[in-house]
């Protein structure tokens, strides 16, 4: 027995130590490891959830004599080769080798490795895409289908080489329309740094990249990892109920019984089956098919995406004007135009960028200087004038404490280190870090001490002139905050103020503290939010006080609270729960709508009893128009008061086309009439219901029917009655109703809400969105009723 234990070792050690070709002829796959380890981490978890067998091979140990028997080499991002590795390469590739690579490969190589791979691949990298997009095959073999259409990733520009053989087998589905994948008889490049986008992304592609060249090699060897068929089962329940939700909103309130074609139906259909089969293919193995089903299911929705007027609900339709457009514009003539585009897409409140880097976009008598690029006419002036001609809000977009910008002193000239016309003009104004800089490590903005007197003085005045001189219907506070805090050298706010009032508050100089002393830091922290909490709440009382109809708004970081805290002491739940501002605007700009989804609705949460509106806000950069659709239809379903587009600069055609087919008819702006806005969607909700009851398309019994319209009888006598008399008993009878209303679709609609989760939630979304509106409503009669008191008093 210890002979065959003896031989059984020696057999192990001469296989283990058995020379790379050996090892080859039983591997078909060949990748060769990037030098980066991190890198290689990512890499491998990814390669090993293709459940293929693969062999690794060092950078170093590229060569045709170890690739042995291997049929295929895979370069993950390689951006140094030598002219050996490629001569050698294009050797393998002749004698019947296929190569699949990634990325910038070769891009750090000398131009003769360059030039050579440019040979080999018949492509090269030029350049990242401006923004995200998700890949459009161009192909119908089998095996481009593998590749992954839904994940919207950062990708690159491909080139073909001159006279090359290349094709594209699928391209960005961007206004570039770049290539995405390009393949030549013996190689596939994916344009894009394998290992930095998607898990899934990638995996689906290299899938589809092997299976081209070893066919069958992936079949039921492809694996889904049990979190990836949880998200995959999410994501398609929550498209399916978006869609249905569009739908119905659309065809309650269409004269005709269904206002869309029967496609639309099939799609949903097939939708709902595939979440049914789902389960069984897994089970049985099959998951190439079943991630085939759950894309094919996914574009199915997506190509069918109800767009329409009727979809839509009275809302906020906001969009940031950024400066670099209103430069371009160059005139009222210019800026006419931008305006003619805006209002025909659907906008009713424009985020107009006045104040930035320091400079003011007008003429202005209390800041130091305006924007050279507008000097000669007035932009605010004509900007107040397109828009109300168009019967759109006009918001003074401020930048609050950050008052220099490094990007923007190249564009007018300036030294890197100019910190601003503010800051030049009044050093002592400036916050630093520990060692005096005047901006914190990698980023380019300059801050104004938040805790100086003069700073908040001087910012008050100049926002007193906007509202006085110009009639902006409203002020958007940006970057009302400390500048990002994640590190060591990026701890910031020790301007001579701040310090000072700290100093006699505790005692102690902060520039001494570190977080370890956490009692200390915990109060320095406190001490420099509240220094911005302060000002709002003191900018908001001047504002109205000379304007009491102004609205006020801030564009602020979605964070949880504690990280929102520790890293930018910016604390709008107490702004919004203390109604010091009107609109909530966080920058929740995700590249899907689960992520959009995730960011928005701990902040809904949080604010559930604070007289504020909250308006989401998309990335059209980011953003193709059907994920754009998706994503505006989840704000649509969450309890918002609209949402708010980034920015002017980045709306496509095809988006602004979007926009106008699936904005509302409806003239109501939420924040000036939420009364009305909360009757008419009450009134859209009591539709779909009516129209569910009369098409038997709703699972409700008959003694739960009578009393769930009762209870909407109520509802609806009491906001009747508050159109009427709109004081504040009756506003808060109408949200005690609507409150009954949200609370007994539970008990009404149980067995529905096991079958249409989705629905049911967004029905009480929108109910919750009722009282938000409400309880604004309430607030602002509040205000006025004070506002009126101390005026008579006096």
């Amino acid at each position: 027995m210890s002979r065959w234990k003896g031989f059984l070792l020696a057999l192990w050690l001469w296989w283990s130590s058995a020379p790379l070709a050996f090892a080859a002829q039983a591997t078909p796959l060949v990748v060769v490891k990037p030098p980066d380890p991190g890198m290689w981490d990512t890499l491998k978890g990814r390669i090993e959830r293709l459940n293929l067998r693969y062999r690794v091979l060092s950078l170093d140990d590229l060569k045709p004599d170890n690739l042995g028997e291997a049929k295929v080499v895979f370069l993950p991002n390689l951006t140094t080769l030598t002219i050996e590795q490629v001569t050698g390469l294009q050797q393998w590739v002749e004698a019947g080798g296929r190569l699949i690579v990634s990325g910038p490969v070769g891009a750090d190589s000398p131009p003769e490795v360059r030039d050579a791979l440019k040979q080999l691949l018949g492509s090269y990298w030029l350049q990242p895409l401006a923004a995200p997009a998700h890949t459009q095959v161009q192909l119908s073999q089998p095996w481009a289908k593998l590749g992954n259409t839904v994940s919207t990733v950062q990708g690159g520009v491909l080139i073909r080489s001159e006279d090359s053989p290349a094709s594209v087998a699928a391209n960005w589905d961007d206004s570039s329309g770049a290539p995405a994948v390009l393949i030549t008889d013996e190689t596939t490049y994916l344009g894009w740094q394998w290992g930095l986008t998607s898990p899934t992304f990638d995996r689906d592609w290299l899938a589809a990249a092997v299976e081209r060249f070893l066919p069958g090699s992936i079949g039921k060897g492809f694996k889904l990892a049990p979190v990836e068929v949880t998200a995959m089962t999410k994501e398609l329940e929550g498209v399916l109920g978006r869609v249905e939700s569009a739908l119905l909103t659309s065809d309650a309130r269409s004269k005709g019984a269904e206002q869309f074609p029967a496609a639309y139906r099939v799609a949903i259909a097939r939708a709902e089956q595939t979440l049914k089969d789902l389960p069984a293919l897994l089970r049985d193995g099959q998951d190439s098919q079943a991630r085939s089903l759950w894309e094919d299911a996914i574009e199915d929705l997506w190509s069918h995406y109800p767009t329409s007027q009727k979809a839509a609900l009275p809302e906020v339709r906001a969009i940031w004007l950024d400066r670099g457009t209103i430069v371009r514009a160059g005139s009222e003539e210019g800026l006419k135009k931008i305006f003619d585009r805006l209002a025909q897409s659907g906008v009713n409140t424009v985020f107009f960028e006045t104040v930035n880097a320091g400079f003011t976009i007008y003429p202005s008598s209390i800041a130091p200087a305006q924007n050279p690029l507008t000097l000669g006419w007035d932009p605010l002036a004509a900007a107040v004038k397109l828009a109300h001609e168009r019967k759109l809000e006009l918001h003074a977009w401020i930048w609050t404490f950050a008052t220099g910008n490094t990007r923007h002193n190249v564009l007018i000239n300036r030294p890197q280190d100019y910190p601003g016309p503010v800051l030049a003009a009044h050093p002592d104004w400036a916050q630093t870090n520990r060692k005096g800089s005047l901006r914190p490590a990698s980023q380019p903005e300059y801050w104004l001490d938040p805790a100086n007197p003069e700073v908040r003085a001087y910012l008050i005045s100049l926002l007193q002139e906007i509202v006085t001189r110009y009639d902006v219907d409203g002020v958007q506070f940006d970057y009302i905050r400390y500048p990002l805090q994640r590190t060591a050298g990026q701890f910031f706010g020790y301007g001579r103020a701040a310090r000072s009032q700290f100093t006699q508050l505790v005692g102690v100089d902060p520039i001494e503290i570190s977080p370890e002393e956490s009692s200390l830091w915990s109060l320095w922290q406190r001490f420099k939010t509240e220094q911005v909490s302060n000002f709002v709440a003191q900018a908001s009382e001047s504002l109205r006080r000379l304007k009491p109809q102004i609205i006020l708004s801030a564009a602020v970081f979605p964070q949880p609270p504690g990280e929102r805290l520790r890293q930018l002491q910016q604390d709008w739940e107490s702004w919004s729960t203390q109604g010091t501002i009107d609109l909530l605007v966080p920058m929740t700009y995700a590249l899907n709508t689960r992520r959009l989804q995730q960011l928005v609705e701990p902040a809904v949460t949080e604010l559930k009893q604070a007289p504020v509106l909250i308006l989401p806000s998309l990335n059209l950069m980011s953003l193709p128009q059907v994920q754009l659709r998706d994503q505006l239809q989840a704000v649509r379903d969450l309890p918002s008061g609209g949402y708010s587009l980034f920015a002017a600069a980045h709306l496509e055609d095809n988006q602004q086309e979007m926009l106008a087919n699936s904005s509302s008819a409806s003239q109501l702006i939420p924040f000036r009439d939420p009364i009305s806005t909360a009757i008419e969607r009450f009134g859209a909700l009591k539709k779909e219901w009516d129209f569910l009851v009369e098409q038997k398309q709703i699972w409700v019994g008959d003694y739960t029917l009578a009393d769930w319209r009762a209870q909407v009888s109520r509802t609806q006598a009491a906001l009747d009655v508050l159109t009427r008399q709109p004081t504040t008993g009756w506003l808060r009878t109408a949200r005690e109703q609507v409150a009954r209303t949200r609370d007994g679709l539970n008990n009404w609609l149980g067995y529905e809400k096991t079958l249409r989760p989705y629905r049911v939630q967004t029905w009480q979304n929108r109910l919750d969105s009722l009282d938000t509106l409400l309880r604004y409503a309430e607030a602002r009669l509040e205000r006025q009723m004070r506002s009126a008191s101390t005026t008579s008093g006096s």
